[in-house]
């Protein structure tokens, strides 16, 4: 009897193993965005035993990720299942991705915040579910503008570059403001923050481009003038990606970061950083036009196209736990990234762990997207070439969005 009894324990065994479906997910490390991940992960597999999550750690540099994907998808692989796009990425990899708009009831997206949703929506189908969303953010060393009578932080580019000298005159091994000037996604969207604040744009709502205008020219300007006159920006931004800057700022030696907001429950941590409870947020300052503008980012969640049936099927389960009410708020709590859903932001405990989230909502929501088409990594690429060219100085500002325009023309056939 017992050896019929533990015959039949193996054969279950065998089974539920042989019925285990494996799939496997891309996934970044910026902050604490993996160990999060990992903790989520955990809770869905003892949830659903039939399902294995394997992770594929990704660059953190999105234009290395976006290259990837490329060479991944292109091959008609089956993996990755489940792929993390950045909200840029839908209109170029819709061919290549699930098309889910059947399933926007499984997946609650009346819930979600509508730009997201129509960030996910390439040709009237949802091809991805927004998982977090992002916009730039101003960081500041609030003890110090108090300590040298600021009152708040800087409403415009003027007054940081004036709060900035001041501070770092008296303070000793301190830079003024750090942000993302190395050669990669990051930089266009710090550019397309100065240049809208100073009244410009990239491309107009019919499609052309528009770049080659004064007010492109003078923010680019004042960009190389933050390393190089006004020295509030150390030459060595022009390397800097989200975790450099932020390094820099956690260990005591910037006044000002441009960064998003994975970086502040980092920034908050007592055991690892040297601000922890210094730290202030704030919207990025107005240009002379008198706008604010913070860059659109976050990240969404798609399923290979080319997966086998069972895969997909248990990609979407994966998909809608990772999507759902109580792991965005766990995620926006430990990971610092911006709930999709709107109810979330209306949770007491987001408020305790995260207050700028809640305070500057109309900020994220009302961000400003890239140029959204299909042609993006293209636009990027000539976009990332002349700015760079122009902060390490082998270009001049003017010269640089000359030939940018041009550039972009050829890429859009006009």
């Amino acid at each position: 009897m017992k050896k019929f009894v533990f015959v039949a324990l193996l054969l279950v065994l065998s089974v539920v193993t042989f019925s285990r479906v494996t799939i496997t997910m891309t996934a970044g490390a910026v902050g604490k965005e993996l160990e999060v991940l990992y903790a989520q992960l955990d809770r869905f597999m003892k949830a659903n035993p039939d399902i294995k999550v394997s992770v594929m750690p990704m660059p953190n540099s999105s234009t290395e990720r976006h290259d990837l994907y490329v060479t991944y998808l292109a091959s008609g692989e089956k993996e990755p299942t489940v792929l993390m796009l950045d909200v840029i990425w839908p209109a170029e990899f819709a061919p290549y991705l699930e098309d889910l708009t059947a399933d926007k009831d499984y997946f609650e997206l009346s819930k979600f915040l509508p730009g997201t949703v129509k960030a996910a929506t390439v040709g009237g189908k949802i091809v991805a579910i927004p998982w977090f969303t992002d916009a730039g953010l101003l960081y500041y060393r609030k003890d110090l503008l108090q300590k040298y009578g600021f009152k708040e932080a800087p409403k415009t580019w003027d007054e940081l570059v004036k709060m900035a000298k001041t501070i770092t005159a008296k303070e000793k091994n301190m830079v003024g403001f750090v942000w993302q000037g190395a050669r990669y996604e990051g930089l266009v969207c710090d550019f397309m923050e100065y240049l809208v604040s100073f009244g410009g744009d990239v491309l107009d709502d019919a499609g052309n481009v528009v770049v080659n205008s004064p007010a492109a020219v003078k923010a680019l300007q004042f960009m190389v003038d933050l390393i190089y006159k006004e020295k509030v920006s150390p030459q060595a931004v022009t390397t800097y990606m989200e975790e450099e800057a932020r390094r820099k700022f956690q260990n005591g030696e910037a006044v000002f970061m441009r960064n998003w907001p994975y970086a502040w429950a980092l920034l908050n941590d007592p055991k690892e950083s040297k601000v922890a409870g210094k730290v202030g947020v704030a919207p990025l300052p107005a240009g002379p036009s008198g706008k604010s503008a913070a860059t659109l980012g976050g990240w969404m969640l798609g399923i290979n196209k080319n997966a086998t049936p069972e895969e997909k099927a248990a990609a979407k389960k994966l998909v809608k736990f990772l999507t759902s009410y109580d792991e965005q708020l766990y995620k926006a709590i430990n990971a610092g990234q911006n709930p999709t859903m709107m109810d979330v932001y209306k949770n007491p405990e987001l408020k305790k762990a995260a207050p700028f989230m809640v305070e500057l909502y109309g900020m994220f929501i009302n961000a400003v997207p890239r140029p959204r088409t299909a042609k993006y990594s293209e636009i990027s690429d000539v976009i990332q070439k002349y700015v760079h060219a122009a902060l390490t100085q082998q270009s001049t500002p003017q010269k640089a969005i000359e030939d940018m325009a041009k550039e972009l023309n050829k890429v859009l056939g006009k």
